[in-house]
């Protein structure tokens, strides 16, 4: 998929740096060289990177037809293939205090999605019995990796339902019990009304939430008897905590994820009693 995502002759680069199943993260920047990341580190490639180039691994990302994806775009990112994510970043088109689209754009950040089976046994103190959970993390800390597979085990043995609005969770690659149902690229607003009637989950993963805007959703879920896994862009509880107080109300366990030494490592777990 990255080679198709890529081009022949940028993925030849990229692999040179780091072989294609460790890949974490691709940057390309106008005029800079490229980046590759794995878990634990960069590379940098010899290479500079050309904007035409940027603009061809957006043709094949959205078929030639970018103005098909201008929701996504707005929210600053491209979808791929296989849970495959391409952040952007160039001049914003605003429009009465609102983004409306990105034009001239100079860099992309594609992230690759892994499947780490067994990474939610770490947490399984938390998961049996299994009570609100919230993943806390820095960007590139492994918070959709571990919530994908804490649906996975929780899927095992009760009725789940992943809101997975931006199309990470359920990869290729990834494994999940018997008892799972998605809904993919649709908006938490628009899903989460008719899921909770329709599908009568019993618990409901989000892969990221952000309080002022979904926490009417969360609150009603709580409300109707689902337990919530979910995911927010943090670095501690208190962080978290601090900016969104209704957090504290919702959740009852916490697990605090760090990129040091690599993306996933698990930086403090609190449970309220």
């Amino acid at each position: 998929m990255l080679e198709e995502l890529l081009g022949a002759e940028l993925y030849a680069d990229a692999i040179r740096l780091c072989p294609p199943q460790k890949i974490c993260e691709i940057r390309l920047r106008a005029a800079r060289k490229l980046a590759v990341k794995d878990a634990f580190l960069s590379f940098l490639s010899e290479r500079t990177i050309a904007v035409e180039e940027i603009s061809s691994v957006i043709k094949r990302a959205t078929k030639n037809s970018l103005y098909a994806y201008q929701e996504e775009l707005r929210k600053g990112y491209l979808p791929f293939k296989g849970g495959i994510r391409i952040g952007v970043a160039g001049e914003g088109v605003v429009e009465r205090e609102r983004l409306i689209t990105y034009k001239n754009i100079t860099s992309l950040c594609i992230r690759v999605p892994h499947e780490v089976y067994g990474s939610a046994e770490k947490i399984s103190q938390l998961l049996n019995p299994f009570e609100n959970l919230l993943i806390i993390a820095p960007p590139f800390g492994g918070k959709t990796t571990l919530l994908r597979d804490v649906a996975r085990y929780l899927s095992l043995t009760s009725d789940v339902l992943a809101l997975d609005e931006r199309g990470e969770m359920n990869i290729p690659e990834a494994h999940f019990g018997e008892r799972i149902d998605f809904i993919s690229d649709t908006p938490k607003s628009l899903a989460a009304e008719g899921a909770l009637r329709a599908m009568s989950p019993e618990v409901i993963v989000f892969d990221e939430i952000f309080p002022p805007k979904d926490g009417g959703i969360l609150s009603e879920i709580a409300r109707s008897g689902i337990k919530i896994a979910a995911g927010i862009h943090a670095d501690s509880v208190e962080n978290a905590v601090g900016r969104y107080p209704e957090l504290n109300e919702l959740f009852r366990s916490f697990v605090v994820l760090s990129n040091k030494p690599r993306a996933g490592s698990i930086k403090s777990v609190v449970r309220k009693r």
